[in-house]
């Protein structure tokens, strides 16, 4: 009798997975039926906020349904993202992020989700670089002229950041590697202190993005020296790239990308990043992206997760390399 109650037990779990499975099928065919939240892992007026809510605005025309931008902010945007990795995968919780997804676990201890396992890439939307800002009378007029001082004078320059272990924090620790400069790292609670004691001459160097140094680039209390990505900024055209300025290896930045947990439907998946990519051949998206210091990139599902997979070891490799981040 034992036996052919456990052989019941089987055979009801196993039509109950089926129910689930066509009760998911049939949802995937409607989706969506009702509105759509966005979680952001960062406060409201921010660059990540704000592609956000662009991205949520193209998802709700194309769907006919509206689209909730939440921004749930803390711990270098642990909270919000862990919170979407636990979120059920019917595609009605999804998560608009920044490079913090892939570079956290390499700096913070015991990140409580896995960016590969616990995520279904949509797609990357944008990449904004890093660029190079200095004083305009310090430095020369390009990053040869930089790096020149920097080695006449080894130890003198020193760089800021927005806060060890962040992104502008790497690439003040990989031009160091890539030029043999040595240079003191001075950490910052953010962006906006990090760039004005450039302007006011407490801090020599920085990398942040252009949207960040904006204001202060058109007031020209600050220069752009270089760009770390492959192509030059369509806002800063005059500005090369640091490959073009003769240093390779020099690609940094930040991605902006859509997410759902693991176990999304493909078909809904697909559906959000047709949406997404429908919308990329307006060009008044692609000038709002370009206005933000970035580029469209809008790639597959399939290339986005193939992204993240090569994002997450390029940044455990670095940190492995300049032994730690600390405050160095």
């Amino acid at each position: 009798m034992r036996s052919h109650g456990a052989f019941a037990r089987k055979i009801m779990l196993g039509l109950a997975g089926l129910g689930f499975t066509t009760i998911v099928a049939a949802q995937s065919a409607t989706y969506p039926t009702k509105p759509i939240r966005i979680v952001v892992p960062f406060a409201a007026g921010g660059s990540t906020d704000i592609l956000a809510r662009m991205t949520g605005e193209t998802i709700s025309r194309a769907l006919k349904q509206p689209v909730v931008v939440e921004n749930r902010a803390g711990a270098s945007g642990n909270i919000g993202m862990d919170a979407v990795a636990r979120a059920q995968p019917d595609g009605y919780t999804l998560l608009f992020t920044s490079t913090n997804l892939t570079l956290n676990p390499a700096v913070i201890d015991k990140v409580p989700f896995d960016p590969v396992k616990d995520f279904a890439g949509i797609t990357m939307v944008a990449f904004a670089p890093m660029i190079l800002i200095t004083r305009p009378d310090f430095g020369g007029e390009s990053v040869k002229s930089l790096v020149k001082y920097g080695l006449d004078h080894p130890g003198s320059l020193n760089f800021s950041s927005s806060g060890a272990g962040g992104t502008p924090h790497l690439a003040g620790e990989m031009l160091q590697i890539v030029t043999g400069m040595k240079m003191t790292h001075v950490p910052y609670g953010g962006a906006a202190p990090a760039i004005t004691d450039i302007a006011s001459g407490q801090v020599h160097l920085t990398f942040t993005t252009y949207i960040s140094a904006q204001g202060m680039l058109s007031a020209g209390k600050l220069r752009a020296l270089a760009v770390a990505a492959n192509a030059r900024l369509p806002v800063l055209p005059n500005v090369p790239t640091f490959a073009e300025a003769g240093f390779k290896d020099m690609e940094f930045g930040t991605m902006f990308s859509l997410l759902a947990p693991a176990g999304t439907p493909a078909e809904i998946v697909d559906t959000l990043y047709k949406s997404i990519k429908e919308a990329s051949a307006n060009p008044e998206f692609k000038d709002k992206i370009a206005q933000q210091g970035g580029y469209m990139v809008v790639n597959t599902p399939a290339a986005f997760d193939a992204y993240i997979r090569e994002d997450v070891a390029k940044w455990a490799a670095l940190i492995k390399r300049i032994g730690g981040v600390g405050s160095n």
